[in-house]
């Protein structure tokens, strides 16, 4: 049940951690990541876009300044000069002119009423009024302040241009006031004008978010931007450019060491020249015109697109191979941002990109492979683990690390010993298979550890029977290597015989050099890996003299170098169906120094061809040591040995 919850939790966990995301996406602090970041790669990504036709910027700059002979400082500019450009313009057939200046007080009489006159005779500009607050009495006040009253009175009308400006940046525009909800801004009060319907209009605003998204067109001077002195001058190729236009009139520097009222935006340049308030109240102004102001869902919509992302994101790459997850993931990642793009350049709809394609594809997508390949590598250490018991660790690595089964590989000079437990076929038949398996477990147990210690694998277990092998071992090491197993297999049978009486299993052990090939051999969806050669068979019959020759333990004088001083020297023998006899040699279990030096005498005799001597000396020791059975196997078949004192065995 615990195990239960804790799996449950697991599966859970990362879908909460996506719904974490989603939470934050919906929150202030999210959101204006989203506007900061997010909105800045959009525009980035759709670049500039042709402004409407309907709206002109006419730049008052320092350069303008130069080219008519006036102060580079503005406000010491005569209003001559702006009641010359309203005069112009409105010659010229603007639609509307729209001042981003604000005229406080007077100037000099003669300038300033020129500039009355020409704003009366037009009687299509409108002037920029702005607000202050103040403290009274610890309640913060806020009220208007006009421009200067003569041109208050000669304008069609006034209105303040309000920017929010958080924390840095300029993306909204206000359509009314923060503070006075039934006074439009500046653009939206010259849309208003120019509407059939003013009643409708009004209507349509106000059903309107506040502070829509300003959906720029370009980098500064994309709206098209005419200099306050071609105007002055009357440059045809300018005035050709206001008729029917709505012209807003303003600070717009060409350099950013001429900027006066710059904001910072998602096209500032590289070299800090901002967007100036004219260009965007300009900008404002030609959203609604066009109805292109920047729509956006609201914050759950959004928070649901990106749990949504998330959780694809996250199941793709939870479920599917690595490879074809890193494709989804990816595909995801480029599918949403082809679709955010598209929606923001024609539906002007502006999704959340940072949250979903910077973070929930690939934090989630991310988080999916990570489960995925830690469930894979689970896994295959699972796997490593249980087919260890079965396959060399080596061969499990060459099984992963390629397609179909291994080639058959070649050892040379390795090691094979065979165990086998005497007694077994009698508990087989008088234990319960379950008895019994827990009996060969715990005598495995004994045999196989001291194996794998030392290097060792397992080629096959068989009932009573174990197959180890030692490859690429050298000759001349070979006993040096297994004399320590031997001992301590042997250690360890002992104590598992005192462990369990009246269920001993004695164990006999052959141990022999030689070639083998190791493979995989079997055929259609059967296959055993196994080592192949003579080395097996042979070490299964060294085991099983064991059996007629009394010892415990045999070992061929392939795996010796030179002669040991733990073993004992038996003879040369050779088994039933072999043609090539062998020299074996037993542990020393009988320490007596006169019996292992009259038996070495003996077939020292034996070898040299002098068999009737060497036979009345072996009878000689199976007279004083009848216990010994390698003797009495001699004596036994002492008419059956050959030339060159080959003793032979008379069954397998």
């Amino acid at each position: 049940m615990l195990q239960r919850s804790r799996n449950l939790v697991a599966a859970l966990a990362p879908f909460g951690l996506i719904l974490a995301l989603a939470i934050w996406s919906m929150s202030p602090l999210g959101m204006s990541l989203e506007q900061r970041l997010g909105l800045d790669v959009l525009f980035k990504i759709r670049g500039a876009e042709p402004p409407p036709d309907s709206v002109v910027v006419v730049a008052i700059t320092r350069n303008s300044a130069r080219a008519l002979g006036l102060s580079e400082k503005l406000y010491q500019w005569s209003r001559q000069s702006h009641g010359d450009l309203v005069q112009h313009l409105a010659q010229a057939g603007a639609r509307h002119i729209v001042f981003d200046v604000f005229f406080e007080t007077g100037r000099e009489p003669q300038g300033d009423d020129a500039f009355r006159r020409s704003i009366a005779r037009a009687g299509n500009v409108l002037l920029f009024s702005r607000s202050e607050k103040e403290q009274v009495a610890g309640v913060t006040k806020e009220t208007f302040i006009d421009p200067y009253t003569p041109f208050q009175q000669a304008a069609l009308d006034t209105a303040p241009l309000i920017l929010p400006k958080v924390p840095a940046r300029v993306s909204r525009f206000f359509l009314r006031h923060p503070s006075f909800s039934n006074v439009p801004t500046l653009p939206a009060r010259v849309w208003l004008l120019q509407q059939s319907d003013p009643a409708a209009a009004e209507q349509r605003l106000l059903a309107m978010r506040p502070d829509p998204l300003l959906n720029l067109f370009g980098p500064p001077r994309t709206i098209t931007t005419l200099e306050f002195s071609d105007i002055i001058n009357q440059v045809p190729a300018a005035l050709n450019q206001v008729r029917g236009k709505t012209v807003f009139v303003g600070y717009s520097a060409e350099d950013q060491p001429d900027q006066r009222d710059g904001f910072y935006t998602s096209f500032t340049s590289g070299e800090g020249l901002d967007l100036g308030g004219v260009e965007l109240a300009a900008t404002a102004y030609a959203n609604l015109v066009t109805d292109t102001w920047l729509r956006e869902w609201l914050p759950w919509k959004n928070g649901l697109l990106v749990l949504l992302v998330g959780a694809i994101s996250y199941v793709l790459a939870r479920f599917t191979a690595p490879l074809l997850a890193a494709l989804c993931v990816g595909g995801v990642a480029s599918a949403m941002t082809l679709m955010i793009c598209l929606a923001f350049s024609r539906l002007h709809l502006w999704l959340p990109w940072f949250h979903t394609v910077v973070l929930a594809v690939p934090l989630c997508g991310g988080l999916g492979m990570w489960l995925r390949s830690r469930e894979l590598f689970s896994q295959k250490q699972r796997l490593q683990w249980a087919f260890g018991k079965y396959l060399p660790r080596d061969e499990l690595e060459r099984l992963v690390s390629q397609q179909g089964l291994p080639a058959v590989r070649d050892y040379h000079n390795s090691v094979c010993m065979v165990t086998d437990a005497e007694g077994y076929s009698r508990l087989s038949e008088t234990l319960t298979p379950v008895a019994l398996a827990e009996l060969m477990q715990s005598y495995y147990q004994a045999i196989i550890p001291p194996i794998r210690r030392s290097g060792g694998i397992i080629s096959d277990v068989a009932g009573d029977g174990v197959i180890a092998l030692w490859l690429h071992l050298e000759r001349h090491t070979a006993w040096r290597t297994l004399q320590p197993v031997v001992e301590e297999i042997n250690r360890n049978i002992e104590q598992f015989n005192a462990q369990h009486e009246g269920k001993a299993l004695p164990t006999r052990l052959g141990i022999h050099c030689g070639e083998i090939a190791m493979g995989h051999f079997g055929a259609m969806d059967h296959h055993e890996f196994r080592a192949m050669g003579d080395i097996i068979n042979t070490t299964s019959r060294l085991e099983g003299a064991n059996k007629q020759l009394g010892t415990k333990v045999l070992v061929s004088e392939s795996c010796l170098d030179v002669e040991d001083d733990t073993l004992r020297y038996l003879g040369r023998f050779q088994f039933v169906g072999k043609q090539t006899p062998l020299r074996i040699f037993t542990l020393k279990q009988n320490p007596d120094p006169v019996l292992l030096k009259q038996y070495q005498l003996a077939v020292m005799k034996l070898e040299a061809g002098h068999q009737a001597a060497a036979e009345k000396l072996f009878e000689s020791i199976v007279r004083y040591y009848p216990e010994d059975g390698p003797t009495q196997f001699v004596v036994q078949n002492i008419s059956k040995v050959g030339e060159q004192g080959i003793i032979p065995f008379s069954s397998k």
